[in-house]
């Protein structure tokens, strides 16, 4: 059976952008990005900054408040500036591509990838048309079985296929099993950084080992594309055993980038109250640890 939109996933390869790029891709979904000193900005939170890439390593003196209208902001910082650090952005990051050659990988990783080329056809999506037929049925599945964020409806859903084809929409891997849709993997990448977006796979497909399979797809395709340098797998949730677990299974340890938070007094000790998960992720400090 011919799956339309799909290419052989040996093919793929992770699309590079500049900031520049990633930054009128955000504004093209409704984000609000500024540029400040020849740097570009998102807001993540009302008020609260961090660049389009969210690992960039600026300089002390590009590491500076992006807008007036704003209250704080993160930044990752250059390493001849890594001495000016006063928190921490802790991300599960695979520096060495190397490490994810297939002949490389431990015997384990090397029999779960086997199993998934085995029950699952791994695809490069080239257009949206599998994700507008069955992506919302795969992304409930998976919402409901993770309750990770929250569930847009069909509508929302649809309209975020509308840039599929964008550049800056990166990277869409799907694994095919029993020629219907059965998971998905979606990323990007800004200058020598490749991030995993999502990995969204149904409940009833887990046992195919679909989720590594297209996990390690997609490091082989950063590798096919030379400009990547390093891959980000999202930040650290210790919260979330499980997840920390699996990823580090994957070879993605949790590295701590020296960076740059500012913020309002009082304001991180009342955030660690509330969303004590979020407040880590901004500042790389659990609650044990000492501010600074």
């Amino acid at each position: 059976m011919t799956i339309q939109q799909t290419r052989d996933v040996s093919l793929a390869t992770v699309p590079v952008l500049r900031e520049a790029d990633m930054a009128r891709y955000l504004r093209a979904m409704g984000r609000r990005v500024v540029e400040h000193r020849g740097r570009q900005w998102e807001q993540i939170l009302p008020g609260f900054y961090r660049p389009v890439h969210p690992l960039a390593r600026l300089s002390s003196t590009e590491a500076t408040r992006p807008t007036r209208a704003c209250w704080g902001f993160q930044a990752c910082l250059a390493d001849g500036d890594a001495h000016r650090a006063d928190a921490a952005v802790p991300a599960h990051l695979i520096g060495d591509l190397d490490s994810i050659r297939e002949e490389a990988l431990p015997g384990s990783r090397r029999a779960a990838l086997r199993k998934a080329r085995r029950r699952v056809e791994l695809v490069e999506l080239t257009g949206p048309d599998l994700l507008q037929q069955n992506g919302y049925d795969i992304y409930r599945s998976y919402h409901r079985r993770t309750g990770y964020g929250s569930l847009p409806t069909p509508e929302e859903y649809m309209s975020s296929l509308e840039h599929f084809r964008d550049p800056g929409h990166g990277l869409v891997l799907a694994g095919i099993v029993n020629g219907r849709l059965g998971g998905y993997i979606s990323g990007h990448a800004v200058d020598g950084t490749a991030y995993i977006r999502e990995v969204v796979v149904a409940s009833e497909v887990l046992d195919t080992q679909i989720s590594i399979g297209l996990t390690y797809e997609f490091f082989f395709a950063c590798r096919r594309s030379t400009e990547v340098k390093e891959v980000v797998h999202g930040f650290h949730t210790p919260e979330n055993a499980g997840l920390c677990q699996h990823k580090d299974r994957l070879g993605m340890t949790v590295e701590r980038v020296p960076a740059r938070v500012v913020m309002p007094p009082g304001i991180e000790a009342l955030m660690r109250r509330s969303n004590p998960g979020k407040a880590y992720r901004l500042t790389g400090r659990q609650r044990a640890d000492r501010a600074g």
